[in-house]
């Protein structure tokens, strides 16, 4: 094994680690929800604002922060980033009533909101052009099994040793995490070493990106249609995430149990989306990860209305085209957040951080939203109209992703013509 392999292990399970030990801070809230109600003796109304508090801020820093990472460099925000976070959370153990809970909330979410793009934009440093793919779809498995890990160590610590004990755990590994990302989160150039097989100039500028304005970025070719994607990929995800369980109770008569047990598929599903999107875009799509995500978000579309249409067939095809669901809609969202937006942050303006902050606080805002738009519909559509809703707004995605697609064809044509150009 060379030095450089051996730093890019290195690197790869620090940052896997690293953001998805963030998921050990948000997973608690779930399980706590009828903890709270009952110690702060607030109305169930009002538990709304425990996922408002953390979601809200993290959209909007991404949004508006989002070249922090550029300017500070990614060591520096993602260590911080952890560090913020878990401070945060330490003192929730001790809230004696909801506004103080809202207050470290924010934090810890606008701390959190620091991480993804930090992360992908030191990652993307260690690895070709060619494997960059590959390697987010990998990278992206830790938000579903750091979301799978934290909502177990929740259990048991809420099981063992009551609910307020559920934030010290989770904040101590992040913490401790940040310090290791502050000591061994470096770049390959601050080590003196070289990737192959890519580009040159932007690895010259590692480590030397200036800030960049949220108006830049939205500037930017491709920027504002692949922010759309995202908002309406990730406003599906946790669409289905939250309310499926009751969807399939109410519409289709499933127990809890059973609900809640047919409801697993999709994150099934998006775990190993995730892991294999990124090898068949570059194995077998030639790198083209922006035409790959539209075909997948639109295979999402139908394997849900094949879902409703066979709503009749029983819990085996319900899970299965749910499983597919999830496998082509967790798929793009990694790779659009991820490498996509660290390619088009690297050409276009030498900010990867913050295209991938600005795209993933997006994709954020539509978790955002989801829940009153679902609950509107269900009001006045009944339950049943929530999978058509998924099914339109998952469309959407796709016809901005084949818009993107098309901008990022004619821009290479452009730059493959110019080089043919000066070369004669």
């Amino acid at each position: 094994m060379t030095r450089l392999q051996a730093w890019q292990g290195t690197v790869f399970i620090l940052l896997w680690l690293a953001y998805g030990a963030t998921y050990l801070l948000r997973k608690p809230l779930g399980i706590i929800k009828g903890d709270l109600e009952v110690g702060f003796k607030v109305k169930p109304s009002n538990l709304g604002w425990v996922d408002t508090a953390l979601l809200l801020p993290y959209a909007l820093v991404s949004i508006t922060l989002g070249s922090l990472g550029d300017r500070l460099g990614p060591r520096i925000t993602l260590a911080g980033g952890l560090v913020l976070s878990a401070a945060a959370t330490v003192p929730m153990a001790s809230c004696q009533s909801l506004p103080p809970l809202l207050v470290l909330l924010t934090v810890s979410g606008a701390g959190q909101a620091l991480c993804w793009p930090a992360a992908c934009s030191l990652l993307s440093r260690w690895y070709s052009d060619a494997s960059r793919n590959s390697v987010f779809g990998m990278f992206g498995t830790c938000c579903f099994l750091g979301g799978l890990a934290g909502t177990g160590l929740a259990v048991y610590m809420q099981a063992e040793h009551g609910w307020r004990s559920v934030f010290l755990p989770p904040a101590i590994i992040v913490a401790c995490l940040g310090v290791l990302v502050s000591v061994l989160g470096k770049s390959p150039g601050d080590l003196g070493l070289v990737v192959p097989n890519r580009a040159a100039d932007q690895q010259a500028k590692d480590g030397k990106e200036g800030g960049t304005s949220m108006l830049k970025v939205f500037r930017m070719a491709m920027v504002p249609e692949v922010s759309v994607t995202m908002f309406c990929i990730k406003a599906v995800r946790y669409a289905l995430m939250f309310w499926l369980p009751l969807y399939l109770t109410r519409t289709l008569g499933y127990t809890q149990t059973g609900a809640g047990l047919a409801s697993t598929s999709f994150e099934v599903g998006g775990v190993v989306g995730s892991a294999c999107v990124g090898m068949v875009v570059d194995r077998w799509m030639g790198g083209r990860a922006l035409l790959a995500s539209a075909f997948a978000i639109v295979g999402s579309a139908i394997s849900l209305l094949l879902f409703m249409l066979t709503s009749s067939w029983g819990l085996v095809f319900h899970a299965v085209f749910l499983a597919i669901a999830g496998a082509l809609n967790c798929g793009p969202d990694v790779l659009l957040a991820g490498s996509v937006a660290a390619d088009i942050g690297e050409r276009e303006g030498g900010a990867p951080s913050a295209v991938s902050s600005v795209v993933n606080g997006m994709g954020s805002l539509g978790t955002v939203l989801e829940g009153p738009v679902v609950a509107f519909a269900a009001a006045y559509f009944g339950f049943s109209s929530m999978v058509p809703l998924m099914i339109l707004l998952m469309c959407f995605g796709a016809v901005a992703t084949f818009r993107a697609n098309q901008i990022h064809r004619r821009t290479m044509g452009r730059i493959k013509l110019a080089n043919e150009t000066t070369v004669a």
